[in-house]
């Protein structure tokens, strides 16, 4: 029973015109009323300035309290907020106090043929009444029975002891302050509703034997391989169920089929669990809730805290961050995320749990294999399971444990079906039949016994079936698709198509999007949804703050979608795009990857271009290369899709270079050259000076690496005659950095000295300007690759004086280590051993070398250098230093950008 109204309502309304009173008050019910509504309660009195609601009554729901409470948090949040327009518009106070009781009651029909309300009677009733009495206006009171059938869902504070008017004895009641830890109703209903845990003995004693050693400080890290069905899930799921987790806290997170394109995803999602943030919750909410906590756990993680925000999607606002190189970003991230569970495993033990590791992402492969290498020293139990396709490198380790899961032996099939069927003789031909159809996999036995009993071959009960019809007169599909989908077109028409619909959206099936694409009204949409939980195609996982239903199993998700006709498929993918444009507008960013899905399937491409290239860009900003590569791939395929135009056109030279940023990262040399002839080629026909200017930019880039230096001069040259007659300051600083180190791979330094000092002269916010350049992740190339070759080291000596650039780069030292936000003096230092590093010079460049060694870090990890000098990684030969004298150790380190030279003589 759920009792509301607004306090105060008569000193609100007194002096008040009726009709100014009137909308003043409605929004106030309107507000109560949906927010009953949302949780499937039954308003069944208005009363002027509050309402009177049902949970559990005219319509049975098992978590009625759990629901109860989440609407009268709604109801609060949505008030308060209405509240506040209220108080700039009328300076008038709005709040409202809401009462809840649990308990029986008499529920009585009162009505017509046309319409028909509902009244409950009883004790319960009155208490529920008296709950909302004593509630402080802006409160939630509950009572004791409330609270035991919401525990979990619902954080409470004790109010003490209350006297109640007709009872004898006091009450104890609760002021309900938010919602609790527990968020699905698989929790709750899982120990009534999970068919028997069989034949997993020894498997779930050698997780409890790892979960003791990673008690006492001995890390372990446990992988559980199976093939679909097998019960990898139902093992983790029986661990942290049991009692032996008291104390423990458990951390989870899943691939799913369609993230493999999304970096991060699993990641994102345990990290959102961690720090309990609501999908409702806006950027400003999900700071303070990372802040808090993560200095609430320990101050001297606080760097940590840009990384975590900028993977949670949140602006992070110091220059710091975004100063740094993509690459080192990206170890901070992974660093950040391994620093936060390991210092939470000094502060209790912890349970980590990453399932179906078959479909992860390269950049949480790479978070895995950071934190595989942690436990040893710390309390933590990090879980994983995957299916025998997937493979890892962690074999070797000696706190490393694989167990296979492999079908059910005869002796646990046969106690599965005993559960599931019964014990009756005449069921032992049907128990044969099917273990020989199912190979004893626990997912398919489950499910062919819920196909018979839905064809009515099986009456009866769980446990307690009968045939109706002989054994050999029997169909069941000879494969779990079969069985599948045979079960889905069993199904009535309106329900299997919401259904499908659900399939299109994904695994996990948001209530908002699914209203917002089904041809169905609301209450019938519910209806049919309750028809889908029965039949245990779909549970819920979410009730607050909306709800949310996720597919039983992966197979009956990919069954589902399957079975839909390629146009509908494309239809439902459109309508879905727009859906979530619509539905949250401002956070569309947060989406893109799902957008990109949606509108690529959908046929929406333009938008799909769109959000396929912004999808490919933010990958590369957290330096996920291989994730942009694959978006900006089918970007370009999308666009193909397009009319044929200059602005077109455009944006495919465009893709074509964002590809070659991201492929530069990756080491791609073949694709880096076919993307950006295909991109010179198409400017080339446009008459765009500009983008050729870029292109020819980048070439300059390309042939250095590839070690073609006559074709990156001529390059380097026409990208400054297009910069000079365009007045193109980018263009120009980039060239001439590109054709400057050029001159230095070729060994002309004079001429490389030259050009670099026009960009050397670059004064103010130029100096710390990226000109357009994204930052590249390669820091120098490998032994043996072209740049090392005789033609690299050339015969050229340096010739002439290298004191003018000597000089010239020595300016920079002091102000490279000050340059806000991050260290970058290692690239002038590092040039200016260079410059010494000739006859009669060596101490001069040991000591720039050393001081460019430990200013830039170049041994340990990447920092971020003069952002205005790009250029591509070349080695010399030591030959090339022959006049250094041979007893002496020298090692210099050019850095121009985010490039770097390595040079040796010893």
């Amino acid at each position: 029973m759920l009792f509301a109204d607004l306090k105060g309502s008569m000193e609100l309304l007194a002096d008040r015109d009726p009709e100014e009173a009137r909308k003043l008050l409605d929004p106030v019910l309107e507000h109560m009323i949906e927010a009953v509504h949302r949780y499937e309660g039954t308003v069944n009195q208005v009363m002027g300035d509050g309402i009177m609601a049902l949970f559990g009554a005219p319509l049975a729901h098992e978590d009625h309290a759990v629901r109860a409470c989440y609407a009268a948090l709604r109801m609060q949040e949505s008030v308060k907020k209405y509240a506040d327009e209220v108080r700039r518009s009328h300076a008038a106070v709005v709040k409202i106090r809401v009462g809840l009781n649990s308990g029986e009651v008499v529920v009585r029909a009162i009505g017509s043929d046309l319409q028909m309300d509902y009244t409950a009677v009883g004790q319960t009733t009155h208490l529920a009444a008296r709950m909302e009495q004593i509630a402080d206006p802006g409160a939630i009171v509950i009572t004791p029975g409330t609270l035991t059938l919401a525990e979990g869902y619902a954080t409470v504070k004790s109010l003490g002891l209350v006297p109640v008017k007709g009872l004898g004895e006091p009450v104890e009641v609760f002021e309900l302050v938010g919602a609790g830890t527990a968020r699905t109703r698989l929790d709750a209903a899982a120990p009534r509703g999970l068919t028997r845990f069989v034949g997993r003995t020894a498997e779930l004693e050698q997780l409890r034997g790892a979960l003791d050693r990673a008690s006492l400080g001995h890390g372990q890290v446990v992988a559980v391989v199976g093939e679909l069905g097998v019960g990898k899930s139902r093992l983790f799921w029986e661990l942290t169920h049991s009692h032996r987790v008291q104390g423990w806290l458990i951390v989870q997170s899943g691939s799913v089929s369609y993230g493999k394109a999304t970096a991060y995803l699993p990641v994102i999602e345990l990290l959102r669990g961690y720090f309990e943030i609501e999908s409702r919750d806006d950027p400003r909410k999900i700071r303070e809730k990372v802040t808090g906590k993560v200095l609430t756990l320990a101050p001297a993680l606080a760097p940590v805290v840009p990384a975590l925000l900028a993977l949670l999607d949140v602006p992070v606002d110091e220059a710091s961050w975004h100063a740094l190189d993509p690459l080192l970003r990206r170890q901070q991230t992974l660093d950040a995320v391994k620093r936060l569970l390991l210092r939470e495993s000094e502060a209790q033990p912890l349970v980590v749990i990453f399932e179906d590791l078959h479909w992860i992402d390269g950049e949480t492969q790479a978070l895995l294999d950071s934190l595989v290498e942690s436990p040893p020293a710390a309390r933590l139990l990090l879980l994983v399971n995957y299916r025998p396709e997937y493979s890892h490198a962690w074999g070797g380790k000696t706190y490393y444990r694989q167990l296979r899961i492999d079908p059910l032996p005869p002796e646990s099939a046969d106690e599965l079906l005993a559960a599931l069927l019964g014990t009756d003789a005449a069921l032992g031909p049907l128990k044969q039949l099917l273990v020989e159809r199912t190979e004893a996999n626990p997912l398919f036995l489950e499910e062919s016994v819920r196909a018979l009993v839905e064809t009515a071959a099986l009456v009866g009960e769980r446990g307690a079936y009968r045939l109706t019809r002989p054994v050999e007169n029997l169909k069941i599909p000879a494969t779990e698709q079969a069985i599948l989908a045979a079960r889905i077109d069993r199904l009535a028409p309106e329900a299997k198509r919401l259904l499908q619909a659900a399939a299109v959206i994904g695994k996990d099936v948001p209530m908002p999007l699914l209203l917002a694409i089904a041809d169905t009204p609301e209450p019938e949409v519910r209806a049919e949804l309750t028809h889908l939980q029965a039949a245990e195609f779909l549970y819920e996982t979410r009730l607050f703050p909306d709800l949310e239903h996720t597919f039983k199993h992966a197979l009956t998700h990919e069954v589902a979608y399957q079975g839909l006709l390629h146009d509908r498929q494309r239809a439902l993918h459109a309508r879905i795009t727009e859906a979530i444009e619509q539905l949250a507008p401002a956070r569309v960013a947060e989406q893109t990857e799902r957008l990109a899905h949606h509108a690529q399937r959908g046929g929406l491409w333009e938008k799909a271009v769109a959000y396929l290239r912004q999808a490919g860009l933010r990958a590369m900003v957290r330096a996920a290369n291989r994730e942009a590569s694959a978006h900006l791939e089918q970007a370009l395929s999308a666009i193909r899709r397009l009319p044929e135009g200059r602005e077109t056109t455009e944006l495919t030279i465009d893709i074509h270079i964002d590809l070659r940023n991201a492929l530069l990262a990756l080491g791609d040399r073949a694709r880096m050259a076919d993307h950006l002839h295909e991109a010179e080629v198409l400017a080339r026909t446009l008459g765009d000076p500009h983008r050729l200017g870029r292109i020819a930019t980048f070439m300059v880039n390309l042939c250095v690496i590839t070690g073609d230096y006559d074709q990156a001069v001529r390059f380097g040259q026409e990208a400054l005659s297009i910069a000079r007659t365009l007045g193109n300051r980018l263009i120009e600083v980039v060239a001439t950095s590109n054709l400057g180190i050029t001159h230095v791979a070729r060994g002309e330094f004079s001429d490389a000295a030259t050009l670099l000092e026009r960009n050397v002269a670059l004064e103010g916010d130029l100096r710390a300007e990226r000109f357009g350049v994204p930052p590249s992740s390669r820091r120098c190339q490998a032994p043996g690759s072209p740049t090392c070759s005789p033609r690299s080291a050339g015969s050229t000596r340096p010739s002439g004086t290298l004191r003018r650039p000597c000089r010239s780069l020595q300016r920079l030292i002091i102000p490279g280590r000050s340059t806000s936000g991050c260290s970058n003096s290692g690239a002038p230092t590092s040039v200016a051993g260079i410059s010494h590093a000739r006859p009669g010079s060596s101490s001069g460049a040991s000591t720039s070398a050393g001081r460019g060694r430990s200013s830039s870090g170049y041994r340990s990890s990447p920092q971020p250098s003069a952002p205005h000098t790009p250029s591509p990684a070349v080695l010399m030969r030591r030959s090339r230093w022959s006049r250094v004298p041979s007893r002496s150790s020298v090692v210099a380190r050019i850095t121009f950008g985010r490039r770097s030279f390595f040079c040796a003589r010893g």
